[in-house]
């Protein structure tokens, strides 16, 4: 094949553009006034920076909507605060949950879009969220058959009364799911750590009342006769995906359970009461998995925060489900309009049982733009619900799709949305937005089994003003590192001081505007 005198040109931009950088540093792509992404392709991906920690000095990551990406730089405590700054105060010594990590789902939709790509930028996608040089993610979150994100309605028997199941197979897309559920395995510096849990949005239609695979005229909802079977099917995905070597490691009874009782989701859904989720997975479910040598962790819900507490203390209410499920599993489509209170509440009356954010995304509103490309208030959006879901007992966060197109597709039901990655297939490209380094500032730095630990802000009195624009929370890792998160929503810098109540360690810093912050040193 020749080149063009063009196409020489061409490549030998790019081997400029590729190569002018430091091999963590992001390359920039603008589309308007603070609205940038990272580009990645089969050669290069930008990475976190990975320095050791000095005794007596302290690391800072830094984002910024101007383009800034996880720069970081070390920098010595100081001996005194700082005057007219904002005063946080971090004790190590106080301790409340413990984090379980944070991750992403591979839905049909995310894996036809890497799929699109050339091998090498296949995995370097993978590796920016799995990898060594990645941002830490330890969870996968996998549908059991179709969701609104896949190309068509379906399940893995749509043959009308095969009550013998003779007809239940695995589709195209478990080949590709699969196959990356390997590849990030692979490229995990912990395989161990690796957690995939599972969800369905819909029984076969011919099981259900309304004969359909979503709401259909009438409630969509799992009939009676058709709970052992139903259990059967589940069954029947864990042995398929274990023939495959994919253990899974949890579940939920079914994906947003109100959705199969209103009208407006027009896509797979069906409907659980609570007692009736309770009932199936304690008498049907469970003992058709535990039978089979299958025993995932149960997670109740799998719904939005406004169904907490009065959906758990209705499932809770048969006592066999109290006992049998271990956690809570919440969306966050909700939060902006109910009180991150009903955490609180939900701990305090179950404080044996986790809970974990399983689901979030933007651009799921009729009346959002479902892809904004670079979209910084989008990533503010994402470091902000971290930090107050996990700031109210949350223990992980679990984002929607890990990867789409350009339109938010595909999406058989034309239910589009965003994703913190945004795949060009044309370009052999792959962009990461800000939404990705929001996720990035806390999952990088909090492993599993990190406490977060308490923070106050000593003089709020002082600047109130500056209350609406700095959010924060810390946490204490297992190596005894302090990682604190901060984010500056203000156009104009804020000045901070931070100290270490046990241990007397003092930084100044000045928080850069409109920022995401990481800030990290030992507590020893």
């Amino acid at each position: 094949m020749t080149l063009t005198k063009l196409e020489m040109i061409r490549a030998t931009i790019l081997i400029v553009i590729f190569t002018a950088v430091k091999g963590d540093d992001c390359v920039l792509r603008s589309f308007g006034p603070g609205r940038t992404v990272c580009v990645c392709n089969s050669t290069y991906c930008d990475t976190p920076s990975n320095p050791k920690y000095q005794e007596n000095q302290f690391l800072w990551y830094i984002s910024t909507q101007n383009g800034t990406r996880m720069d970081y730089s070390s920098h010595n405590f100081s001996t005194e605060e700082s005057e007219n700054s904002l005063v946080l105060t971090v004790d190590s010594n106080k301790k409340y949950q413990i984090i379980q990590g944070f991750g992403g789902a591979m839905t049909d939709a995310a894996a036809l879009n890497i799929r699109s790509l050339s091998n090498e930028t296949q995995r370097n996608l993978l590796e920016s969220y799995f990898g060594s040089t990645g941002i830490g993610y330890t969870f996968t979150r996998i549908p059991i058959a179709g969701t609104d994100f896949s190309t068509r309605p379906y399940t893995y028997d749509d043959v009308p009364d095969d009550i013998t199941l003779s007809h239940f197979s695995l589709v195209e897309e478990d080949d590709y799911k699969i196959q990356y559920l390997h590849d990030i395995k692979n490229l995990m510096p912990n395989s161990s750590n690796y957690r995939i849990f599972t969800t369905a949005w819909s029984a076969p239609a011919w099981m259900k009342s309304s004969k359909n695979i979503k709401w259909g005229e009438i409630w969509s909802f799992l009939k009676r006769e058709y709970y052992q079977l139903y259990a059967d099917y589940i069954k029947k995905f864990f042995d398929a995906y274990k023939k495959r070597d994919i253990d899974i490691w949890g579940m939920t009874p079914g994906n947003e359970p109100l959705d199969g009782f209103l009208p407006f989701f027009t896509f797979n859904a069906m409907g659980w009461t609570p007692k009736a989720a309770a009932t199936w997975t304690v008498d049907y479910l469970a003992p058709t998995l535990s039978n089979a040598n299958y025993y995932p962790v149960y997670m109740a819900l799998d719904d939005q925060r406004f169904e907490l507490p009065w959906y758990v203390d209705k499932m809770f209410r048969n006592k066999n489900a109290k006992e049998l499920f271990d956690g809570i599993a919440v969306h966050w489509y909700a939060d902006r309009l109910f009180t991150p209170e009903r955490l609180i509440e939900t701990h305090n009356k179950y404080p044996d049982k986790f809970m974990l954010m399983t689901e979030a995304c933007v651009g799921s509103s009729p009346f959002e733009e479902k892809v904004v490309l670079g979209s910084w208030e989008r990533g503010e959006r994402y470091f902000l619900d971290i930090i107050q879901n996990l700031s109210h007992w949350m223990s992980g966060w679990i984002d929607w799709n890990m990867a789409l197109n350009e339109h938010g597709a595909p999406n058989w039901a034309e239910n589009f949305v965003d994703s913190p990655i945004i795949v060009m297939p044309q370009n052999d490209e792959f962009y990461k937005q800000p939404m990705f380094y929001a996720i990035a500032h806390f999952s990088t730095f909090v492993p599993r089994n990190s406490y977060r630990i308490d923070l106050k802000i000593e003089n709020e009195e002082i600047l109130e003003e500056n209350l609406r624009d700095v959010e924060a929370i810390a946490f204490l890792t297992p190596e005894q590192k302090i990682v604190i998160a901060i984010i500056n929503k203000a156009n104009s810098s804020v000045p901070i001081t931070i100290k270490n109540k046990s241990k007397t360690k003092t930084m100044n810093l000045q928080l850069l505007p409109r920022s995401f912050n990481t800030l990290l040193y030992s507590e020893k």
